[in-house]
């Protein structure tokens, strides 16, 4: 007999399998939902039976005040199984979120951080290569090609002797 209860008894494999939180988790969600139904029917029950109880002396809804009281335990058990209805829901949920979805939004980003680093390093680059190129050209613009390194602004007459680099690129934007 012992094997046929472990047999029927969940245990963690049959919940790592596809499906097996969901099918795991709307099982208990009945299951709970009907014990809260009878918790509640209960409750009612109980609680019209202790309101019909007076007691010498009694005011006016004593007897009803009683009662309430007296079945706040019964009314908190119903409340935490509706809770449990709840979280049982929320069970494959959380597996999905957790295990399924997790690894897939981490290649994402895994994906997304290489691209925005391959791009980055091809800026890089670029702007290297580029930066080395005007710099390149602006030195062979204002030395020329002669020996004597005369000065653009010399000797196109484009500024006084006074004239500086900064002059030079103003004109040039």
């Amino acid at each position: 007999m012992t094997e046929i209860n472990s047999a029927a008894r969940w245990t963690s494999d049959h919940l790592m399998k596809p499906g097996g939180t969901a099918v795991y988790g709307a099982q208990q969600r009945e299951r709970l939902r009907q014990m809260a139904d009878e918790v509640r029917a209960l409750l009612r029950e109980y609680r019209a039976d202790l309101e019909n109880i007076k007691f010498e002396g009694d005011k006016p809804f004593e007897a009803r005040i009683r009662a309430f009281l007296a079945s706040r335990p019964l009314a908190q058990l119903e409340s935490d199984l509706r809770d449990a209805v709840n979280h049982a829901g929320k069970l494959d949920a959380e597996f999905q979120r957790r295990f399924v979805k997790l690894p897939e939004k981490r290649k994402e980003k895994a994906l997304k951080r290489e691209e925005e680093k391959a791009r980055k390093q091809g800026l890089e680059a670029a702007r290297t290569v580029n930066t080395a190129g005007q710099l390149n050209g602006i030195a062979h613009t204002l030395t020329g090609p002669g020996s004597d390194e005369k000065s653009v602004a010399k000797k196109n007459d484009t500024g006084s002797e006074g004239s500086t680099f900064l002059d030079f690129l103003e004109k040039r934007a």
